[in-house]
């Protein structure tokens, strides 16, 4: 089991897979995702038990005593005609024995009764570069995760960090640049890392999330805000 504060809940995660940590980290990404329930529970327990007996298959159970059960993931999502619950349960291809399938098969009736959609997300298939980097960043996501970086500190230095990266992203790898940020502003080490990631995972800053980051490398960004101030300013 794997745990970590929800960007969009601020509540500690539960996660019994490394798949399920995965996709995780891929709804905390998307925008129109607004809250992520995990290990959600079928209740009541008769409901599936029926469901169960007019399929004909035997309903999960711990020693012959049937449980209740649980699929990975309800997500409330915002879409042009307000929000949605979706159901997603999340396993590898590998993983998808006859029986996983039976209780698949109870679960999908269950939400499908309720008129909600439900999938079954192939772990293999998830973009694991970009699940890495938000990953690698997720930290930033809170500033008061990091002692002694607070709002204040990244409005002073925040324009010269990202000019700086810019200037320089063609053959200086991020690490190095911002050792070098570090020790110009006098400081702790590690403290402009933390709020590059900071500036990403709040979305003020942009790269390309299909590219794996790597502190050895140059990494390419770009002003996110900036450029959604010309898209209103040539809409309106």
């Amino acid at each position: 089991m794997t745990r970590h504060l929800g960007w969009k809940t601020k509540r500690i995660h539960h996660t019994l897979s490394n798949f399920e940590r995965m996709y995780l980290y891929f709804l905390e990404w998307v925008d129109e995702v607004v809250d992520i329930r995990e290990q959600f529970p079928l209740t009541p327990l008769e409901s599936t038990q029926e469901i169960s007996y007019q399929l004909g298959i035997k309903h999960a159970n711990v020693d012959g005593v049937p449980v209740v059960m649980t699929t990975d993931f309800v997500i409330t999502v915002k879409t042009p005609k307000g929000l949605i619950d979706i159901v997603r349960t999340v396993k590898p291809a590998s993983k998808l024995t006859k029986r996983t399938l039976e209780i698949f098969e109870i679960e999908s009736r269950f939400f499908i009764e309720q008129g909600v959609s439900w999938g079954i997300i192939l772990g293999n298939n998830l973009p694991k570069n970009l699940i890495s980097n938000i990953e690698w960043l997720h930290e930033g996501r809170y500033l008061d995760t990091r002692p002694g970086v607070d709002e204040e500190l990244v409005d002073l230095i925040g324009n010269s960090l990202f000019l700086q990266i810019t200037e320089d992203n063609c053959s200086t790898s991020i690490g190095k640049i911002y050792l070098r940020c570090d020790d110009k502003f006098g400081i702790e080490p590690g403290t402009s890392m933390f709020i590059l990631k900071h500036m990403l995972a709040i979305k003020k800053w942009g790269t390309d999330m299909k590219v794996k980051i790597k502190e050895s490398k140059p990494l390419q960004i770009f002003n996110l805000e900036e450029q959604q101030q010309f898209i209103n300013r040539d809409i309106s």
